[in-house]
């Protein structure tokens, strides 16, 4: 009897951990693309993050330094074909989780932001598509950790994304 209440204790305790943990977006999207074998995806720990900014002393931008030490990690997709629809579709979807942030048009690309804020208003997931027109390859970057507004507006203002 008692192995059977440590086992069940051990059992609830895996199950509540497994709940509370939260998915990113790469991750949800990738689990609708499971089988597909044009879509990849690259992961940079921090510590990866690290070791490039200490590649790049030369142009040290110190704000945008310290809000890269911030983020947990970075998952770049990419993908042919209309997964950006397939993409935007599900971050519409889960609307009260995902908001759109910024759009923006190009003659050769298109693309969008989407954030995800925790309760205290803080944002915690940064997602940008982008899709080459062209091409049609989509490229999601989804950054996530402590997101500060300067990186934000750094990223809104650099001219890759301007409208």
């Amino acid at each position: 009897m008692r192995r059977l209440a440590l086992l069940f204790i051990a059992a609830t305790l895996s199950l509540t951990a497994a709940a509370q943990r939260s998915f990113d977006f790469a991750e949800k999207f990738l689990s609708r693309c499971k089988g597909d074998s044009t879509v990849k995806c690259v992961t940079v720990s921090p510590k990866m993050l690290e070791q490039m900014l200490k590649q790049h002393e030369g142009d040290r931008n110190e704000s945008l330094i310290q809000a890269i030490g911030k983020l947990k990690s970075v998952r770049i997709v990419t993908a042919h074909e209309d997964y950006y629809q397939r993409a935007e579709e599900l971050l519409l979807k889960n609307s009260r989780r995902f908001k759109a942030d910024k759009d923006y048009r190009t003659e050769h690309a298109h693309g969008a932001f989407f954030t995800r804020k925790n309760k205290e208003g803080n944002t915690v997931e940064l997602i940008m598509l982008h899709e080459d027109c062209k091409s049609q390859l989509l490229t999601i970057i989804n950054l996530t950790g402590d997101i500060d507004e300067e990186f934000l507006c750094f990223l809104y203002n650099n001219k890759t994304f301007k409208n």
